[in-house]
């Protein structure tokens, strides 16, 4: 009788957890060859069906690459108290090693289908062990060297512009090796998520909560919440707890600041 998948899967975990520095080495490199995949998923899908890289994702990758969205610290309720891992800033001042690469979604999707996406190229938050992302032959060339408070401008610049910030993972949800600052036309685990192809998104751990009361229902949260959580009907705002990934994006752009991020 073979084992079954959930089985081998356990052992696998369990591994992990019992040596960590395993799961961090895988981690780090599958970011050296996350362009590599990516650009063979890419040819694949173009040659066959649209849906490929979302059928792979989840049938080959299942459980092992994905994301967790998190939010910026400025969009959370003053009085809630939260973790380092569940704030992006907080994950950016731990981090030992910081660099930033250019967005390899975007800069694909510009070539084929998103041409009018202004977003900015540089946008993917590296971290690893020591100095070795940039003693790599071949990565030095799109990984840039960067402070840590540029990054948190940068940070704030793609908040403002409703990127939505991704922790990417491999090759489990506790081993990350990238910080990603996604828009649903170029970024593909969004995309595909957002397709019903790929479940490899979490969603953050906070809920935008609306005060109703302060709320004028003017529609600006609207289109900056991808997820379809919001949405105006009949003049008033309808909001679907179920579909909000907490991002926070929602919350900075709210002319009359009724939106605040909750802990679940």
């Amino acid at each position: 009788m073979e084992p079954s998948p959930n089985k081998f899967k356990s052992k696998i975990d369990k591994i992990f957890k019992r040596f960590p520095q395993f799961g961090k080495l895988l981690s780090s490199l599958f970011g050296l060859f996350e362009v590599s995949i990516l650009e063979f998923l890419r040819r694949i899908s173009k040659k066959f069906n649209k849906y490929s890289i979302a059928w792979l994702s989840r049938s080959i990758l299942k459980g092992r690459w994905g994301s967790k969205v998190v939010p910026l610290n400025r969009n959370i309720s003053v009085d809630t108290r939260f973790l380092p891992t569940q704030e992006i800033l907080e994950i950016i001042l731990r981090s030992k090693v910081v660099g930033v690469s250019w967005c390899y979604c975007r800069s694909v999707q510009r070539k084929y289908n998103a041409p009018n996406c202004d977003h900015p190229l540089y946008t993917c938050f590296h971290i690893g062990f020591g100095k070795s992302l940039y003693e790599i032959p071949g990565r030095s060339e799109n990984l840039k060297r960067i402070s840590k408070e540029e990054i948190i401008k940068l940070l704030n610049e793609c908040d403002d512009r409703g990127l939505v910030h991704q922790l990417i993972y491999f090759p489990s949800p506790q081993f990350y090796y990238v910080i990603c600052n996604c828009c649903p036309c170029c970024c593909m685990t969004m995309s595909n998520f957002l397709k019903g192809g790929s479940p490899q998104m979490i969603k953050s751990d906070f809920i935008a909560e609306t005060d109703l009361n302060t709320c004028k229902s003017c529609g600006e949260c609207e289109p900056r919440c991808y997820f379809g959580a919001r949405k105006i009907v009949n003049g008033r705002l309808r909001f679907n707890s179920n579909n909000c990934f907490g991002c926070g994006i929602c919350v900075s752009k709210c002319p009359h600041k009724a939106i605040i991020l909750k802990k679940k």
